[in-house]
């Protein structure tokens, strides 16, 4: 298991409000973060609402237009799972479907180090189902953000029956 995710790279998998949002507040936290969706085009239109999103909060004086551009710097839309190689932890945000989720992490242990950290943002789903069946079902744990994201300074860490206790201390 990784011993620190402090300067991991962020894999964001779904680039609607939830995602896009996850992915803002990693980037202005300092890491590189990686957009993904399946939807043509989407992991492009969610970096053009953060700049936008950036260029607000830089008019409202929230932060500085040095800051804005960094996190902007930060992240990139890819178009394929397979460039997020070098992820430390992944986040999903996609759609509320079990079989979804699963098959997302199954492609996903394939492609990510072994020891980076498989991290859910449901709310509704056991993290212990979406965990079944995986090669390495102890480095997945829930990280449920609230939303808006950038506004709510709350994550709900949940643990599955077979997650670490190691990973479940270093997501929280």
């Amino acid at each position: 298991m990784p011993k620190d995710l402090t300067n991991a790279a962020v894999l964001v998998v779904g680039t609607g409000v939830m995602g896009t949002g996850i992915a803002q507040v990693a980037a202005q936290s300092g890491h590189q973060v990686m957009l993904f969706d399946t939807r043509e085009s989407a992991a492009d239109n969610a970096m053009d609402k953060l700049s936008v999103t950036m260029d607000r909060l830089v008019a409202r004086g929230k932060i500085r237009r040095e800051e804005a551009d960094l996190a902007l710097g930060r992240m990139t839309p890819i178009g394929y799972l397979d460039e997020a190689a070098d992820a430390g932890i992944v986040i999903e945000a996609v759609v509320e479907d079990l079989e979804v989720k699963r098959n997302l992490f199954a492609s996903l242990e394939d492609i990510v180090p072994e020891d980076a950290v498989l991290a859910t943002n449901t709310s509704s789903i056991s993290v212990t189902a979406i965990a079944a069946g995986l090669t390495h079902p102890a480095r997945v744990a829930g990280m449920h953000f609230f939303n808006p994201v950038p506004l709510m300074n709350l994550v709900e860490v949940v643990s599955g029956l077979q997650t670490d206790p190691d990973v479940a201390a270093l997501v929280y």
